[in-house]
């Protein structure tokens, strides 16, 4: 758990205003954020000037802001030394430097400026960074590596300055890491109490909540199934 008040440099705010075409000709995306130097107005669904195409899957009240860390890209850089990683390659908008998901829990609150975030969930990786970054594979890389970022909702809106840093204002008391949900979230053997135990989570994004969910009415559905021939 971390400590109160704990505070880590960042990069960011990280922002794509205008969409840009995917380098393979295909569709518009603004998965390549840039850094901004300017105080950025940080709301309740993300950063106005953001472009967020799909908001099926991103932006909303449970992802309004993506968190991803600094020291991730240099062990991506390693592996993937053809491609040019760096701050707001991997669609997030803000960058940290130290700060890594085996260290958040859900429901841990951030203070960023003057806005208040909420960690809600992981960061679930999309193709959309393999045709990024013109290397297959990568999203699949980081979901198996559990290097994923994680997301967050605003509790507060404000005014965010260029590179202010991250507090870790107020801990949350479940001790359900980040790194946790994804590893359940990627396992099937996971067991039921523990199930149950993010069912009721209320911090975590209904979206983990509905699957752990439809997960654990499937495995009590195929036992029932099992004890109706023994």
């Amino acid at each position: 758990m971390t400590e109160k008040c704990q505070s880590w440099p960042v990069i960011g705010p990280l922002i794509r205003e205008q969409a840009r075409p995917l380098p393979d000709g295909g569709r518009l995306s603004g998965i390549d954020k840039q850094p901004v130097s300017r105080p950025t107005w940080l709301g309740a669904s993300g950063f106005a000037t953001d472009q967020v195409l799909d908001r099926r899957w991103h932006g909303g009240a449970d992802r309004a802001l993506c968190i991803y860390p600094l020291q991730h890209y240099r062990h991506w850089q390693r592996l993937f030394a053809q491609a040019n990683f760096g701050p707001g390659a991997f669609g997030e908008n803000l960058c940290s430097d130290g700060l890594d998901e085996s260290q958040l829990s859900i429901g841990d609150r951030l203070r960023w400026g003057q806005a208040l975030l909420e960690v809600s969930q992981p960061r679930s990786p999309c193709v959309t960074l393999d045709r990024r970054h013109r290397t297959p594979g990568l999203s699949r890389a980081l979901a198996q590596s559990g290097r994923t970022g994680w997301l967050c909702r605003v509790l507060e809106e404000g005014w965010v300055e260029p590179d202010a840093p991250l507090l870790i204002s107020q801990p949350a008391a479940n001790g359900v890491s980040v790194a946790q949900v994804w590893r359940c979230y990627s396992a099937q053997g996971v067991d039921e109490p523990e199930l149950r135990r993010l069912i009721e989570l209320p911090q975590l994004a209904e979206h983990y909540r509905r699957l752990f969910r439809e997960r654990l009415d499937r495995r009590r559905a195929e036992r029932d199934q099992g004890n109706l021939f023994d």
